[in-house]
């Protein structure tokens, strides 16, 4: 009986025995299955992660980002084209000017600015036919004008520099008068045409070099059109170390750059602007050794308007030699981000369709203190606005700390930038002088874009320097008023149009 008992215990002991080394090796199987559901897990999570960064990606366009209109996808263009044309619309207006709408006809000019005055005499009656001369009764008349210019013909002209000898037996010639640089040569108008035709309208030197055959009768070579543009340059040197000068020592500044192509590699075209005074420079590169050699921002001493590229960022730093006094970040950059980040995840990322909001809350509030004639924003109008920003970008860094799902990491550099750039964002609000956006630069650098798209690449970065002063001094030129094509002309004849110089 106890023999039983004991072989009882003895298999139930082998039993257990087994069992716990089944519990153990399923234990150990589990604990296995933990560290694979963790791993994937994280890959999962590095997945999503990457799923988001493609879909904004893919999703940037020029309304998210700066990326420029030109460069939109098809889908991106039509994206664009169906938000403008959601606006609401009457049913009852007709489109084009409505009635009494001033309009922009031409008016009669005054006797003194007519060329001539012509008398149009009817040769018979519209109703019986009868031969009408200078016999018949007057009856007064109806004027009409027209504008035109006349037909524009190549004009060619000698000068006989005459030899006068002195008293004294000294042979002296007269001088060639000013524009005249050989023994056959264009002229002053010519090669003003060819800067205007080929800066103006971004045009390739060979098609300027038809245009002025076509249209002048200048049957001129590309050569000459070359050669027009570099003296051109050359005699503005003078013209541009005055518009830095004057940039540099201006309230406030706008500060932008791009890149172009330059014989297959890439430079980049910086501008430097104020209401009336534009500036366009290039270098091979986009950096401090670039913007320190222009010699405007080390300088410069004043509010300072610009994107958040990080080479700006010494020149109002006193600790680095900076001299800006304040700095306004560009706020049309920081909605374009600002909407990438929530059209990636409007779900989790609502933060930032609230921080536009807030935003243009902050414009609507000065322009409607600008209108009553306000000087600034009271103390608590501003405080609150401030307020409101911190708030919204603490929750966009809260939304977006690591380990939070549906964290973006791109929100998250984005929400802790603007909360630590607070009083750059903001600075319109303080300073209603200082204009919110950077638009001004954009719009004026849009001019290397644009002959970038008509007129390709630039062959060297000698040309690419020598575009951007012309530019630079046709643009100054007409923001004062000067007419485009007496600027240039005068410049060829070694006397360009000059920056006033204060008091």
């Amino acid at each position: 009986m106890n023999a039983r008992l004991r072989q009882v215990v003895a298999d139930k002991d082998e039993l257990i025995a087994s069992q716990d080394t089944l519990i153990r090796l399923q234990r150990d199987q589990l604990a296995g299955q933990d560290e694979l559901l963790v791993e994937q897990a994280r890959l999962i999570a590095l997945v999503e992660e990457q799923n988001a960064a493609l879909r904004r990606q893919v999703g940037l366009d020029s309304t998210n980002s700066s990326t420029p209109p030109s460069a939109d996808s098809i889908g991106a263009k039509a994206k664009r084209h169906k938000a403008n044309s959601q606006r609401e619309r009457s049913k009852d207006r007709k489109p084009g000017g409505q009635r009494g709408h001033p309009g922009s006809g031409l008016e009669f000019a005054p006797v003194s600015e007519l060329a001539d005055t012509v008398p149009v005499e009817p040769a018979e009656c519209s109703t019986c036919g009868e031969c009408l001369d200078s016999n018949a009764p007057g009856e007064g008349f109806t004027p009409v004008q027209q504008w035109d210019v006349p037909p524009v013909t190549l004009r060619k002209v000698q000068f006989d520099l005459m030899r006068r000898r002195c008293s004294a037996g000294h042979l002296t010639q007269a001088p060639a008068p000013a524009g005249v640089s050989g023994p056959v040569c264009y002229g002053p108008n010519v090669r003003a045409f060819a800067a205007h035709i080929a800066y103006r309208g971004h045009v390739s030197m060979e098609r300027t070099a038809e245009m002025l055959a076509e249209l002048f009768g200048c049957p001129v070579s590309t050569g000459f059109v070359a050669s027009c543009l570099r003296r051109l340059s050359t005699r503005l040197v003078g013209f541009e170390t005055d518009l830095k000068r004057a940039l540099a020592a201006a309230p406030r500044l706008h500060h932008d750059e791009t890149p172009v192509p330059v014989n297959g590699a890439t430079g980049y075209v910086y501008t430097a602007r104020t209401d009336n005074l534009i500036w366009y420079g290039a270098h091979q590169t986009r950096s401090h050794a670039a913007v320190d050699g222009f010699d405007i921002l080390p300088r410069f001493a004043g509010v300072l308007i610009r994107d958040d590229w990080h080479g700006y960022h010494k020149y109002s730093d006193p600790t680095r030699g900076g001299k800006v006094t304040q700095v306004q970040l560009c706020c049309a950059h920081l909605l374009r981000g600002l909407k990438a980040v929530w059209e990636s995840d409007p779900e989790h990322q609502a933060w930032a369709e609230q921080m536009r909001q807030t935003l243009k809350k902050a414009r609507r509030t000065v322009d409607t203190a600008i209108t009553q004639g306000a000087a600034g924003l009271s103390t608590t109008t501003s405080q609150s606005l401030r307020d409101l920003y911190l708030n919204t970008a603490q929750q966009g860094i809260d939304a977006n700390t690591p380990g939070t799902a549906g964290r973006s990491h791109d929100a998250y550099k984005l929400a802790k930038r603007m909360r630590e750039r607070v009083d750059q964002v903001l600075n319109f609000t303080l300073d209603f002088h200082v204009e919110w956006t950077n638009n001004p630069a954009e719009q004026a650098i849009r001019m290397a874009k644009l002959q970038t798209k008509i007129s390709g690449s630039w062959r060297s970065m000698r040309g690419l320097t020598a575009f951007c002063r012309v530019p630079s001094y046709i643009a100054t030129a007409k923001a004062h008023g000067v007419e485009v094509f007496t600027a240039l002309r005068n410049a060829f004849l070694g006397d360009p149009w000059s920056i006033a110089t204060p008091a």
